[in-house]
């Protein structure tokens, strides 16, 4: 059994989505024997007492999962280009601490960056229909598989291609702290829950609406396969690294 960690600092709440994510990349590409630690922002290890670089704690710790794992691969958001040129010009950013772990020539081939771009909820979106069977499922809809249940059902599938996009990199915030792929996400789960129950009350919709927390459970709905897959390079790129690790 080949040991990978996967570590997405910025979220234990992506920690667990990206495993279910990483997880059904690894049944899609037929991978044999691969175990998947999932590590998240709970697990970043304090500042070495009277240390001031903050990479190095972080960097001993990879040293430690390496002597287990044959790979550490850390995911962060790439959430607009103002945003991350932003974190690039802060010294002790996380990205800017994983990208010197990177360069260690220490963990050559064997820790690697992989950019969520933009945002986890751009890997959730490449399957629109499957974030629609999440919410259906919370509603007691459409349970007895879903997909093929709503296959006819024109105003659903409708709702489902206008939100389905080609390409989901390109849900990009404009300016920095502007729009972006959560919003994006948060509008497409009102517009499930308005046409799952169009008598809907606008207090129960805004409760109930996409947030953060819910992203483990949507990805357990999402389908990896050769069209959603394509639809977000980054979510890709994660697969070849996995593919990667595995041979070593």
């Amino acid at each position: 059994m080949s040991g990978i960690t996967i570590w997405t600092l910025e979220s234990d709440y992506d920690r667990d989505a990206v495993k279910c994510l990483a997880e059904k990349l690894i049944h899609y590409r037929s991978l044999p024997n691969i175990s998947i630690r999932a590590l998240g922002k709970s697990q970043i290890p304090k500042r070495i007492k009277g240390e001031n670089d903050p990479a190095k704690a972080l960097s001993r710790a990879v040293e430690l999962y390496l002597k287990e794992d044959k790979c550490v691969i850390f995911v962060i958001d790439k959430d607009g280009v103002m945003s991350s040129h932003q974190r690039l010009k802060e010294p002790n950013s996380l990205i800017n601490q994983i990208q010197k772990i990177v360069n260690d020539e220490t963990f050559s081939g064997r820790v690697h960056l992989a950019w969520a771009v933009c945002e986890l909820e751009a890997w959730l979106l490449v399957d629109c229909a499957g974030i629609f069977c999440y919410f259906a499922h919370t509603k007691n809809k459409y349970k007895q598989d879903c997909r093929n249940a709503i296959s006819d059902k024109k105003n659903i599938m409708k709702l489902i291609g206008k939100y389905q996009k080609g390409n989901t990199e390109l849900i990009t915030e404009a300016v920095s702290g502007g729009k972006g792929v959560k919003e994006y996400l948060t509008e497409f789960s009102k517009d499930i829950l308005k046409t799952l129950n169009p008598k809907m009350k606008d207090k129960d919709i805004a409760d109930e609406k996409y947030r953060e927390r819910l992203s483990p459970e949507i990805a357990k709905f999402i389908e990896i396969n050769a069209d959603t897959v394509k639809r977000n390079n980054s979510l890709q790129y994660l697969g070849k690294l996995i593919s990667q690790c595995q041979i070593i």
